[in-house]
């Protein structure tokens, strides 16, 4: 008898909701695969896009064009702030902190060591901060000059520095007029609980006293950042609000914005009346997470109402701070950590309205939300969300594999971005087993076919107006062109992609394999099939064959 052969159509996506039985003619797992037109392909591959490295872990991108057509990526780390132009050059503009003049001889070498010791009396910084020393003579045989990390805090007046080269002998000097700029003290690189000696920022309890409650909570450093005409506005999560101006060019830092709320929690230009927006605005006498504050029309240093001023505020109930703004058709969704608002602009003398939208299902953190087409796509605490017009659930057909291992410790690592080639929502987050993301999930939004698998990606634009297409930010200090080739950065990328069972016909019939013909569009390279039987649905695998 001559062998038949029976057509294999699976659905397109991944799907996990189901279990192997229930879910045949699906795909039950697979990694760096998406679905288009009914057909998996492989996602598209990266490649670096310069030579050169930030220090830190990303947590906000922005690209926007000067008047003068020059193209600029604005990059927030837990450590820095830099601008990032065409030539693939990373421009270091984090913000000065304060500055001075050390006491008279403030530098101590010890003979054959690259430690040294900076005394500053109540200096008030932390490990890894960075500090720029001039003026310095020479002290045990080097000069020590330039920008420095902070090695370790010895106490509240002593800290030291690492020099490149180690002291000819044990020594203090330095002079007189060796001065002092400390940068933007850093962040935390994670979300931290902690318990005893050193949980927490310096200087947050009693010095020598061990913490023993577990409310003690650190947040990571998020930024927040936006585009004033040719320059670049950002706050780093409850910080002061920033200002690089692209004229003075790249020698000159990011600096204090006069006149703005003296901290915030987010940041957004309002594009069609030019207003700087802070979310979590200081109210004057204290931090207000739940406070709205907006500039005058095209000034940003205007933040006090007036009967000749647009400026305002509004204070919002529902939540404990707010989160995030994503642009939506008719004007911006605002997002708390529980609920959200559309606010539409309307003219004095209220100038805004705020119109309740709904429950948000708890939106993870500043950056798990993203526009497209007018509409918001967000990752809540246990479902996605869709706002058209109305905020729904997002279905999700591998919504196990997500939400039952994602840490929930580090959820404002949460980052999402639109992918428009390939009409792509992407979240990037991190798994149980990780504090860093290590892992993404993405939706076709015409499709509606849901994709996941793993990748060390920390932020992602993929809607970029000025570049050809996304570019994410990688755990280890590059910035990757995405959708570039098909390779992991010239090393051949492997994609995989399971189905769960499949079967003939119900009833007493045995499968047997003996050929299988593939049907694929488009093949460059070759694939592996692997062939797994087993004899009843919750048996385990019994045999494997293949790789073919």
């Amino acid at each position: 008898m001559r062998p038949k052969l029976e057509s294999i159509n699976i659905l397109p996506g991944l799907y996990t909701l189901k279990t192997d039985r229930e879910s045949k003619a699906r795909y039950k797992d697979g990694n760096k695969v998406r679905f288009l037109q009914g057909l998996a392909e492989k996602i598209g591959g990266w490649a670096k896009a310069s030579a050169n490295t930030f220090a830190g872990m990303c947590r906000a991108l922005l690209d926007w064009q000067t008047l003068g057509r020059v193209k600029w990526i604005g990059l927030g780390t837990h450590k820095k702030l830099y601008v990032y132009d065409s030539a693939g050059v990373y421009y270091d503009v984090t913000p000065s902190s304060s500055s001075g003049t050390f006491a008279n001889n403030p530098i101590t070498t010890t003979i054959s060591s690259t430690a040294v010791n900076i005394l500053h009396v109540g200096h008030g910084r932390n490990a890894g901060d960075a500090v720029i020393i001039g003026g310095a003579a020479a002290v045990g045989g080097i000069t020590v000059s330039g920008e420095y990390d902070i090695t370790t805090i010895v106490d509240v007046d002593n800290y030291t520095i690492t020099h490149s080269i180690a002291a000819t002998s044990t020594a203090t000097g330095g002079g007189a007029a060796v001065t002092y700029n400390y940068l933007l003290a850093i962040g935390s690189a994670s979300t931290v609980f902690g318990y005893g000696y050193g949980a927490g920022a310096y200087g947050l309890s009693t010095y020598g006293t061990a913490r023993t409650i577990s409310s003690l909570l650190t947040f990571l450093r998020t930024w927040s950042l936006s585009a004033w005409g040719d320059d670049l506005i950002a706050n780093p999560r409850s910080g002061a609000i920033y200002l690089w101006d692209e004229s003075v060019g790249t020698g000159t830092r990011a600096a204090v914005i006069a006149g703005t709320p003296a901290t915030g929690y987010g940041i957004f230009v309002s594009e069609e009346e030019k207003r700087l927006v802070v979310l979590g605005a200081y109210n004057g006498a204290a931090n207000d997470t739940m406070l709205l504050r907006w500039s005058d029309d095209e000034d940003y240093t205007a933040f006090t109402a007036g009967p000749t001023t647009a400026a305002g505020q509004k204070r919002f109930t529902i939540g404990n701070e707010l989160l995030c703004r994503v642009k939506v058709s008719g004007g911006n969704l605002i997002h708390s950590d529980a609920y959200c608002w559309k606010m539409t602009s309307v003219g004095p003398p209220f100038f805004y309205a705020f119109d309740p939208v709904g429950d948000n299902g708890s939106l993870m953190g500043p950056n798990a939300a993203v526009d497209v087409d007018g509409k918001a796509y967000w990752m809540g605490g246990h479902n996605f969300f869709v706002y058209d017009g109305s905020v729904n659930v997002l279905p999700c057909e591998v919504w196990p594999t997500v939400f039952e291992d994602i840490n929930r410790v580090q959820k404002y690592k949460v980052y999402a971005g639109f992918n428009k080639i390939q009409r792509e929502v992407w979240w990037l987050y991190c798994s149980e087993a990780s504090d860093e993301c290590d892992r993404y999930v993405l939706t076709n939004v015409d499709e509606k076919t849901w994709s996941f698998g793993t990748i060390a990606r920390t932020a992602y634009v993929g809607n970029s107006k000025l570049f050809s297409g996304p570019f994410a930010a990688g755990t280890n200090g590059y910035l990757y062109d995405h959708e570039y080739g098909v390779n992991d950065d010239g090393a051949a990328m492997t994609a995989t992609l399971d189905s769960a069972d499949i079967d003939i016909t119900d009833g007493d019939y045995l499968m047997h394999v003996g050929k299988a013909v593939p049907d694929f569009k488009t093949l460059n390279g070759f694939v592996n099939l692997t062939l797994k039987g087993r004899e009843y649905p919750q048996s385990s695998v019994q045999i494997t064959s293949g790789p073919f």
